[in-house]
């Protein structure tokens, strides 16, 4: 019988080149600090491969090693550990000194048809392609970046990163997975070299907060927070990590219904792609929970980028977050009833004004807001549809599918761009039934809903 986990075949520890890096401190932001106590973010990247085990280790963990090397020059931060600075209680720093490194599992697996597929998989299986952030026991460090790569002879393989969402946000982490690809890829069999230079911005003083004001409201209002148990967070074993496909001319189609409405009753609506989609899909996934009361409020919470609230803005090659929270709240009896779907979308319009009009003004009560909104475990995203994810190509072609298994706890959707045709992809996690409402949602009632609002 197939073992249920993978069998380890190696686990190593890699470095950027040695003398490359000076020691480095690197205090964390008000933006950084507030993703402290939430769980790290696990992608996983499926990729075909028609070879041998024996074949991947050695021809193709070579490079994949150099290059990751290499690519940790510049990105050494997610080689550190975030850690309080010495002789403080409040300031959290990442620090990186020489001979510091991101572990690297290599594993193999026969299980193939249990997790390389578009149908329903189970999280628990999914969870054992991913590694673990194990903290030390003494000294309070914490790995920001862990790596499992897990080989599925003459099928397949998949490349399973563990990352702490404090080091950075999801821009910064495709932009590693990218560049590292890119490496990769320029040498198949051996890399001595980047093929190009490229800069990656670290330096936090980018993000003005000169008193600290901000950083030490955000955390106080955190304080009282338990930090997850970063080193195997458990999902529940029914669960089933689902993917579905919106293609572009069905989000077209979506914003025509919803600006027809708009005109009938003659309000101004945000149509953007982003806004139609996540609209649609809260309605959907309302409808899915059946344990929701339809008298309860419920809430969406999207973590929406703050570049360009600076002037000059941050620029895009900076590693760390630059995030805040966006709340969304609804009456689930307006969600699930016949105009569900442009209630959503009127929401979450107004509640993004709203924060490109704020900006970052209110982030002083963000700890506040993340903490109050947590407890009702609000609806979100994880991910965007313009990272690229599908553009990681580390030589064996581009990823068959890329999921962010850590959907499972967080209440959120994942979303990429969809890898064959325009349109998007999103992930989100049920059990069996709520499935099966949801992709009747998508297929049949969205249609019927789409028909009710033009008539």
């Amino acid at each position: 019988m197939a073992s249920a986990h993978p069998k380890i075949i190696e686990t190593s520890l890699v470095f950027p080149p040695a003398g490359s890096v000076p020691e480095t401190s690197i205090p964390l932001t008000f933006f950084d600090v507030i993703w402290l106590s939430f769980a790290p973010v696990e992608r996983l990247f499926f990729y075909p491969f028609h070879h041998s085990t024996s074949h991947f280790t050695s021809y193709c963990l070579p490079a994949l090693k150099s290059s990751l090397s290499l690519t940790l020059q510049s990105f050494f931060p997610l080689a550190g550990n975030i850690r309080l600075t010495p002789e403080t209680t409040d300031k959290y720093e990442i620090y990186y000194k020489g001979g510091d490194s991101v572990a690297l599992t290599v594993a193999e697996s026969d299980r193939y048809d249990e997790v390389f597929s578009d149908h329903p998989r189970q999280v628990s299986k999914l969870k054992t392609l991913l590694p673990r952030l194990s903290k030390s026991e003494s000294g309070g460090l914490q790995p920001v970046l862990a790596i499992q790569v897990t080989v599925f002879p003459s099928h397949g393989l998949v490349i399973g990163t563990t990352l702490h969402h404090s080091a950075c946000d999801g821009k910064g982490s495709v932009n590693f997975m990218c560049k590292w690809a890119t490496i990769c890829h320029m040498n198949y069999s051996k890399v001595s070299q980047a093929p190009t230079p490229f800069r990656i911005e670290v330096d936090r003083s980018i993000i003005p907060d000169p008193d600290g004001s901000l950083y030490t409201a955000i955390l106080n209002n955190l304080s009282g927070t338990e930090n997850h148990n970063l080193d195997g967070i458990q999902s529940d074993p029914e669960m089933l990590l689902a993917s579905f496909k919106l293609k572009a001319e069905h989000i077209q189609l979506l914003k025509e219904v919803l600006l027809h409405e708009a005109a009938k009753r003659n309000v101004t609506l945000r149509c953007s792609t982003a806004v139609v989609t996540y609209a649609f899909v809260w309605a959907g996934y309302v409808k899915a929970k059946s344990t929701l009361s339809e008298t309860e409020d419920v809430y969406c919470m999207f973590a929406t980028d703050h570049r360009q609230s600076y002037q000059p803005p941050i620029p895009e090659n900076y590693l760390g977050n630059c995030i805040g929270p966006c709340i969304v709240q609804a009456k689930v009896k307006d969600l699930i009833g016949p105009a569900g779907f442009f209630v959503a979308c009127q929401a979450i319009g107004k509640a993004f004004d709203e924060v490109k009009r704020v900006g970052i003004q209110n982030a002083e009560d963000w700890g506040k807001i993340v903490l109050e909104i947590g407890s009702h475990k609000p609806f979100g995203t994880s991910g965007s549809f313009r990272f690229k994810v599908y553009d990681v190509d580390f030589g064996w072609g581009k990823p068959a599918k890329v999921d962010i298994v850590s959907v499972a706890y967080s209440g959120a959707m994942a979303v990429a761009e969809s890898r064959e045709q325009d349109g998007m992809e999103i992930g989100l996690c049920f059990t069996q039934r709520e499935i099966e409402v949801f992709t009747n949602y998508i297929g049949e009632g969205a249609l019927g809903y789409m028909s009710t609002l033009v008539n």
